[in-house]
């Protein structure tokens, strides 16, 4: 019989966070501070990370509302105040540290996946940017949202 999603989901969660801590810990110093976005945000490199530890951190108590029953993200939630709000909230931490704080971040997010069934995988709510999705989404699309980032880092190369 193969593996159930709550199975799957936490390992695959663990497995993307260790690439993307590799790609991260790969780049030169003077890739980290170079800028990424030049809209509404104005990231770096460095920005894009933290931004990656902090809305992993808040999406992870709106999937524990969802697995719990609840609704999800509030109704009206605006992706990109949140965005521009919290970013920089971490900025007296080093690039170290970042990556330490990622990797926790990750471990505390997979703990969670690995500690829902797989009916609290199929619970809907509201996703911040993908609006009404199963909790098995949500936990997918956080590797898609680092990939994503990491994609748009390749381009500067």
């Amino acid at each position: 019989m193969p593996p159930s999603p709550a199975q799957d989901l936490p390992d695959k969660l663990l497995a993307e966070g260790e690439r993307t801590l590799a790609f991260f810990e790969s780049l030169g110093d003077e890739s980290w501070s170079r800028q990424l976005y030049s809209h509404d945000a104005m990231w770096t490199v460095r920005d894009a990370l933290e931004h990656l530890i902090l809305a992993e951190t808040d999406l992870m108590t709106i999937i524990a509302d969802v697995a719990a029953g609840g609704a999800g993200a509030p109704e009206g939630f605006d992706v990109d105040a949140f965005n521009r709000d919290h970013t920089g909230h971490l900025a007296a931490m080093d690039r170290p540290d970042l990556l330490t704080a990622y990797r926790a971040q990750r471990a505390r997010t997979a703990a969670l996946a690995r500690g829902l069934s797989n009916n609290q995988l199929a619970l809907r709510g509201r996703h911040p940017a993908m609006g009404e999705s199963s909790v098995a989404d949500m936990l997918k699309m956080i590797y898609l949202h680092n990939a994503m980032h990491i994609k748009d880092v390749k381009r500067l190369a």
